[in-house]
Formats: structure tokens, sequence, C-alpha cells
């Protein structure tokens, strides 16, 4: 695993995924994680562009996140498909999940129950920085 970038420039949840990224380097953080969210977590994003991007989200063994570069999307307990302005919602506790799955604006394959675990995580881990 390589200390690559998690940021993906275009993408309003970028931010977000780069402060992500820094909390999981404290054990603390790193061990509630895995034992709130106990899935790797797969989410990609669709921006204003159409474009798409991926990020792993591995809470059931390494408590990391890194993106997919190179296009090989690996298979996760629970795979997260949405647009990136609705992931910020989500993240910032303005929506919420359910919701949004109902709404038709969030796709889930694999494990409901974990998905619903995430949103759990973001609201123990606050709110992300406001931009600067």
């Amino acid at each position: 695993m390589s200390s690559e970038s998690v940021a993906a420039p275009g993408f309003e949840s970028s931010p977000y995924f780069e402060y992500l990224f820094e909390c999981l380097k404290e054990e603390m953080i790193r061990e509630i994680a895995l034992g709130t969210v106990k899935a790797v977590i797969v989410v990609t994003l669709k921006n204003k562009e159409n474009k798409l991007e991926t990020w792993v989200m591995d809470f059931k063994n390494k408590g990391t996140l890194t993106k997919v570069s190179d296009g090989n999307i690996p298979k996760g307990d629970v795979l997260l498909s949405l647009k990136d302005g609705d992931f910020m919602r989500m993240a910032h506790g303005k929506s919420n999940g359910q919701k949004l799955f109902m709404a038709g604006k969030l796709k889930v394959k694999g494990n409901l129950m974990k998905a619903t675990s995430i949103e759990s995580l973001f609201k123990d881990m606050g709110p992300p920085p406001a931009k600067l």
C-alpha cells in the first residue's frame, strides 16, 4: 500500500476524504472505525462533470482509506454509488442514507446493515473542517 493521495480534483468530497485519511492515521480513530463499521466499504462518486472516482474504506481489517487509481474496483462488503454532492450532504449530516436510498439517489450493493454503520461513523468523527 502506497501513501498516495486520496484527493480527487473536481470533487466536492475530496477534502472530506483527505480529512478522513488523516484522521485514520490516529490509532484511536482507526479502532473506532474498525469497531463501528466492521466492513470494507467501496464508495463511487460522480461529480458535476460526470467523472467517477472510487474510494475504498477498509474498516474491517486495516482501518485505511485508499483511492482507486487503476480502475480495478475491489469487492467490498458494501458498494455505495451516489453523486458527489449527495455524499457530502450525508457526511455533513444534512441528509441521511435511508432518504437518499429511498429517493433513488444512493445505490447500495451488498450488506445494507453495514451501509448504515458508516453514517454513525461520520457522526462520531464530527463534521469535517469548513472550506478555507
